[in-house]
């Protein structure tokens, strides 16, 4: 119960920042940035979190680190890649983050939203999250009626997980 718990709010860390806006066009950077998480300096995170990230990403730049609700979330560069991690307070890798061109998505995910969202536009990069061996790949979709965030599972197969309706001016001018 508390691995899902705390998987919720990773995931509401994600898309809580600033997913949807007034324009389709938010940047997906904004996903992987969440502003109500408190920034940490590495002494904060702990040598036990510090270790187990240096023994995976060596190589890592531009490291930054932030907390909330207990998990420490790491934002740096790694073979020229944006990616984030989250860590459990006992150091275990709870998910991976990392922004992928539009272009690069899986076969599968790139023929759902040509059949089913072709009426729509799109952020310029979706973000890939693997939380326990589960990808899911999150895109903001939007149309004239509204914008979502929709999840797709790498055999293309896809869910909604926020809608936000637009609004609708009527009336007339003179």
């Amino acid at each position: 119960m508390k691995k899902l718990t705390a998987a919720i709010a990773a995931l509401a860390l994600y898309f809580s920042a600033s997913a949807f806006g007034p324009e389709p066009t938010n940047d997906v950077t904004n996903l992987m940035k969440p502003t109500d998480a408190k920034t940490v300096s590495a002494a904060k995170v702990g040598r036990q979190i510090t270790s187990a990230f240096k023994k995976n990403y060596s190589q890592a730049t531009e490291l930054s680190w932030k907390e909330k609700e207990g998990l420490y979330f790491a934002y740096f560069k790694h073979q020229g890649e944006d990616l984030m991690v989250a860590y459990t307070p006992d150091a275990e890798l709870f998910a991976v983050a990392r922004q992928i061109k539009l272009a690069d998505l899986p076969g599968a995910v790139s023929q759902k939203i040509a059949e089913k969202y072709s009426d729509c536009t799109f952020s310029s990069q979706a973000t890939e999250i693997e939380m326990d061996g589960y990808k899911g790949i999150y895109l903001a979709v939007d149309n004239k009626n509204s914008t979502r965030l929709v999840k797709f599972y790498q055999d293309g197969e896809d869910e909604v997980i926020q809608k936000t309706k637009k609004k609708v001016l009527v009336g007339s001018v003179m």
